[in-house]
């Protein structure tokens, strides 16, 4: 059976684990000096090296021959595979984190060693044991016999109960950075034979994010793909990533106004399969690598020919706004069921358009008629005080249906309509109703009356998004539930406020006759955005 790379290629000795010295060499001293603790801690994120260092530690202790703390791999408890050698037993938290396995290792613990000093116990994922497995757990760490070591592991330290991190010797081990992964790496595809350019190792290397198991599993994920001749592209069209060049192709045309050509980029990268968060996120590394291209004298980069055409064109303040704005919409977009519009409209927030607007002010001051440049003026003064009041309408219905769900504010309601809301999953896959019902099931249904409902939102965006589709929402919430509700939409944040002044009773909220019609608002709102657009770019906009 084919043995994952990972597997394969896993540290057998303290000389071949990456990137973690200061604990290698802490743990190293411990046993050359006979300093051995009886529990251990050992915390960090996935992937770099909290199991593998406890393996080893655990055989290097129990070394007959060792030298300078060098596992000496002749002995009896060194040539015996982990999973054979009596003295060391693992135990994985995440699906043994009962009372009965903790007091099972308790009832064992007084038994001497097989073969080796110490009997190891190493338990992954201690964070996962239950409240009583723990307190079963803390006893035996208080007064442990003098042959047994633990060792914990745990990506969620602040999970584990302070009376036992206070009885281990803690080790807090860190990512892995890229040029260790990359080594490692390197390493690997020489023993395989693997024929690969430095820049697809560097990517690799970059999407393991510090994880060096994640890192060799991408690696063999495009081996898997490409056999033993790897190229960049082969990487990129694995992960779902795009190349570099790409992403200065997608900047270069925002800071040239070119919306449509980037809408269009993105629509054909979403129908290849590409992830848009790792666009998304990609597009911040390289907007990071600008800024120190820009402002440092010692940055190494082989791209240099496309990071000062960028450079050139803006300033470290403009990047970073633009840094700012990609990273509000990469949170959104790990909450969006369709990410796709969350980074479109990114992207149309980091348009320049006051650029566009400097340049129609001076073609405006070249017409001679100076007639036309006030008509010009007045007619946009107007837009603006149409788009305004439109806003205002919208921002008074949205009160009214808020006032109307609170006055009459039922908790029995509330629970019914959460339970019966279930139902919309059936819609998610219908060709029609899809859209809504999947802004149904990513909102939080926050109050509910006899006839009203409100919906909470991680950002105005979605709730906006809500809004602007009120009517088709209730009719599928009519169609599911046979009976109608009026909805609206709020932000959390707002929502909040809203929730604070009510049960403090800061705002008393009283019944109101809506008089407002919300087709007729949102159609206006719809033809002031669809003229905008259509004026800068055409209809080119996909929303499913």
């Amino acid at each position: 059976m084919y043995q994952a790379l990972y597997r394969k290629y896993r540290p057998n000795s303290f000389e071949e684990v990456a990137g973690q010295d200061v604990v290698v060499k802490t743990l190293t001293n411990a046993v050359i000096n006979n300093k051995i603790n009886h529990a251990y801690l050992f915390a960090g994120p996935r992937g770099c090296g909290k199991t593998t260092i406890a393996k080893i530690f655990a055989r290097l202790v129990n070394c007959k021959n060792n030298k300078n703390g060098l596992i000496c791999n002749n002995c009896v408890c060194c040539t015996q595979n982990n999973d054979q050698n009596m003295d060391i037993i693992e135990m994985d938290a995440a699906s043994n984190n009962g009372v009965d396995e903790i007091r099972e290792i308790n009832a064992k613990v007084n038994l001497a060693p097989t073969l080796g000093k110490y009997k190891i116990y190493i338990i992954d994922e201690v964070h996962m044991l239950t409240i009583g497995a723990f307190n079963a757990l803390l006893k035996t760490l208080e007064e442990p016999p003098e042959h047994v070591i633990f060792i914990l592991a745990t990506t969620d330290p602040h999970k584990v109960p302070i009376t036992i991190l206070s009885r281990c010797q803690r080790f807090d081990l860190k990512k892995i950075s890229d040029k260790k992964i990359f080594d490692r790496l390197k390493y690997i595809c020489d023993k395989e034979n693997i024929e690969i350019d430095d820049e697809s190792i560097k990517e690799i290397s970059k999407l393991g994010d510090g994880s060096l198991r994640d890192a060799i599993s991408v690696l063999d994920q495009v081996i898997a793909y490409a056999n033993t001749k790897i190229t960049l592209d082969d990487v990129h069209e694995v992960n779902g990533t795009i190349s570099k060049n790409d992403i200065f192709n997608l900047i270069n045309e925002m800071i040239n106004n070119n919306l449509s050509s980037v809408i269009n980029n993105l629509t054909i990268y979403n129908n290849k399969g590409k992830s848009v968060v790792k666009i998304a996120e990609d597009i911040i590394y390289f907007l990071k690598d600008i800024i120190l291209y820009k402002t440092t004298t010692n940055f190494i980069t082989d791209t240099d020919n496309i990071y000062s055409t960028i450079a050139n064109r803006m300033t470290k303040d403009q990047l970073l706004e633009k840094i700012t704005i990609m990273n509000e919409a990469l949170i959104d977009m790990k909450k969006f069921s369709n990410p796709k519009i969350i980074l479109e409209l990114a992207f149309i927030r980091m348009i320049d358009f006051k650029t566009n607007t400097i340049n129609n002010k001076k073609e405006v001051e070249s017409i001679d008629n100076q007639e036309e440049q006030l008509n010009k003026i007045s007619q946009k003064e107007s837009k603006k005080n149409i788009t305004d009041e439109i806003n205002q309408q919208l921002n008074n219905f949205i009160t009214i249906r808020v006032n109307n769900t609170l006055s009459k504010f039922s908790k029995k309601e509330t629970l019914y309509l959460k339970t019966e809301l279930k139902k919309v999953m059936d819609y998610v896959m219908d060709e029609k109703y899809n859209i809504y019902a999947t802004m149904i099931l990513d909102g939080e249904l926050k109050a509910v009356s006899d006839e009203y409902a409100i919906f909470a939102y991680a950002t105005i965006h979605l709730s906006n998004l809500f809004n602007e589709n009120i009517t088709k929402i209730e009719n599928l919430i009519n169609l599911v539930l046979n009976k109608h509700y009026k909805v609206i939409a709020v932000d959390l944040e707002k929502w909040n406020i809203i929730k604070d002044n009510f049960n403090t009773k800061k705002q008393i909220y009283k019944y109101q006759e809506e008089n407002i019609n919300i087709d007729e608002i949102i159609k206006k709102l719809n033809k002031e955005e669809t003229d905008d657009m259509q004026s800068l770019f055409g209809e080119i906009v996909e929303y499913n």
